[in-house]
């Protein structure tokens, strides 16, 4: 036996026969195994573990049927190329709970097929050498699950959409969620941020919220306001506030009372006020004339009842306007005679890359960047809270500086961080905190309000019920402001997602947060002489000039060498 396995080992024909069976065999193993990559910088071809969550729950298998025109021109083609490739690993992680079909309506048959789904043509230009012509393009997703059906349209208002991942899977959600009230409420009290609908342009300002809460509506279902007046409806798990609530005794109480029952908190709370005009109004539409003059003051007797109450749980607005010169948004402005982009220190740029998020939850671990506007400091005061853990999501960089009131139209902003006393706070201040645990009751049994039950006071957390609160220094994250022009719109766009996360995670689910994340960032030319003013200044002009300069120069002296060069030659054939 041994002499014919040496004599095999030696022989080359049952070598290449073994050769052949493991190529065989490794196909066989990895045509089995789901695996590609995305080299993109974005990675917009590959989808999230959120499409492993969804698609993993699901019960009923799913039909998607893309009909996509696929015969377009190179600058549509290279957009929604993203989107089938998507779609493609869509249908390799969903399997057998995924029937997918992807269908160019190229025939009469598939665009009345199409058609039939309820997907509209839309028509796009097509340009030649010689002609521009318009054609009918098909560009949408039909989803069936049991008995409920959607339509997801890949063209937003004129564009091709770029977060195809996230509303599919939110569909998907919609379609497979029971019935039943959202859970989420939003309060509504004196000082707090309003929800009204827009009549005029005037609307779009920043203490309105109508348009992020008409998304949440979308997202989550009907959201009541919830005045505190009463206790808490048992459907209502979590309360947004927004703004700086003036809480009387009662509605104090009955908001304690709902954290006591295990209701949990989504705070963007105000430090400061002020008022803001733009310089005019017509080319505020088109994303240019900024912030005129205004001027932010702390409102010590409403920060301090603020505090008064949220202090019992640990957490506490500081009274301050913080600036960071060194992570300033840049924001476009009309400056004398030329529009040119100039930073806004108001508004901060924290990212991952500059250390300042600085938590690794579900909810927040896949947040690359988060832009907050007009915000203060918060203090952490643990021990009024012991069973409970505080967790700083967000904090701002040492070179913040912090002033009680300060001019912010975009003018008289652009010398903060040079001028005398502006000096950094000097450590990392905590911008977003969550504090999580059992929570002790700030009322006690005498304190209850008249007119109450006080057989039903609750004087902490008993048993396995725990709370969530979570504080923001600025109610403007998402305020309507930001949809005023094209280019805050993608402030606005990255600020959604951050929030939207944390609503979810605060009702346990976190199953969207990566593909909600998945949003485009905003690039950011830091100065070279951060916090001096005057050499910033010095090498710009420097800079500018050389460009002007630059190419006029480089001719003239090309031009003086060739000249030399000819005078030179014409003076030597003289000579002889």
């Amino acid at each position: 036996m041994k002499a014919i396995l040496a004599q095999l080992n030696h022989s080359r024909g049952f070598i290449y026969a073994n050769v052949i069976v493991l190529f065989l065999l490794a196909n066989g193993v990895g045509s089995a195994w789901n695996c590609r990559w995305d080299l993109s910088r974005d990675r917009v071809n590959s989808v999230t573990p959120s499409t492993l969550k969804v698609l993993g729950s699901l019960k009923d298998p799913v039909l998607v049927e893309a009909y996509v025109t696929t015969d377009l021109p190179g600058e549509l083609k290279s957009v929604i190329s993203p989107i089938m490739s998507q779609l493609d690993e869509i249908g390799r992680v969903g399997g057998r709970k995924v029937k997918l079909r992807i269908i160019n309506p190229d025939s009469d048959e598939k665009r009345q097929a199409a058609e039939q789904r309820g997907l509209q043509g839309t028509p796009f230009e097509q340009a030649r050498v010689d002609e521009v012509s318009q054609r009918l393009g098909y560009f949408g997703v039909y989803v069936q699950t049991g008995d409920k059906s959607a339509i997801l349209n890949l063209v937003d208002e004129g564009r091709i959409i770029e977060d195809f991942e996230f509303r599919f899977l939110r569909e998907i959600k919609r379609l497979t969620r029971k019935e039943g009230p959202s859970g989420l409420g939003y309060v509504k009290v004196p000082g707090t941020s309003d929800t009204r609908r827009w009549q005029s342009f005037q609307d779009q300002d920043k203490d309105n919220m109508y348009f992020f809460r008409s998304l949440l509506e979308e997202e989550f279902g009907a959201i009541p306001n919830v005045e505190l007046n009463a206790p808490v409806e048992s459907e209502v798990e979590t309360l947004l506030i927004v703004g700086q609530p003036r809480l009387d005794e009662k509605q104090a109480y009955h908001l304690d009372q709902f954290i006591m029952r295990g209701g949990n908190l989504i705070c963007l709370l105000k430090g400061f006020d002020f008022d803001l005009q733009p310089v005019d109004q017509r080319m505020a539409r088109y994303g240019v004339g900024g912030q005129g003059r205004g001027f932010a003051n702390v409102n010590r007797e409403d920060l301090d009842r603020l505090n008064r109450f949220f202090a019992h749980y640990g957490i506490a607005v500081n009274g301050q306007i913080l600036f960071e010169p060194t992570l300033s948004a840049p924001e476009m402005d009309i400056q004398g005679q030329y529009v040119q982009r100039v930073r806004n220190p108001a508004w901060a740029i924290y990212s991952r890359e500059t250390g300042n998020i600085v938590s690794e939850s579900a909810s927040i671990r896949n947040i690359q960047q988060i832009i907050l506007p007009w915000f203060s400091g918060l203090e952490i005061k643990a021990d009024a809270q012991p069973n409970v853990k505080f967790t700083p999501l967000l904090v701002s960089s040492p070179d913040a500086i912090a002033k009680e009131s300060s001019p912010i139209g975009l003018k008289e902003m652009q010398g903060i961080g040079g001028q005398p006393g502006d000096v950094g706070i000097g450590k990392p201040e905590p911008l977003a905190v969550i504090a999580q645990g059992r929570f002790q009751s700030a009322f006690t049994e005498k304190d209850v309000p008249k007119g109450e039950d006080k057989s039903l006071f609750r004087g902490g957390q008993s048993g396995a019920t725990q709370s969530s609160i979570l504080v923001l220094g600025t109610p403007y994250l998402v305020s309507d402001i930001f949809l005023r022009n094209e280019a805050n719109l993608q402030i606005f766009k990255i600020n959604q997602a951050f929030v939207l996360n944390l609503i979810e995670s605060a009702q346990g689910d976190v199953d969207l947060s990566e593909a909600r994340a998945r949003v485009q960032g905003i690039d950011v030319l830091r100065p070279i002489f951060a916090g001096d003013e005057k050499a910033s200044k010095w090498f710009e002009r420097l800079f500018t000039w050389f460009h002007v300069l630059f190419i006029p120069v480089i001719l003239a002296f090309y031009g003086w060498r060739r000249l030399s060069k000819r005078n030179q030659r014409r003076g030597l054939e003289v000579a002889r």
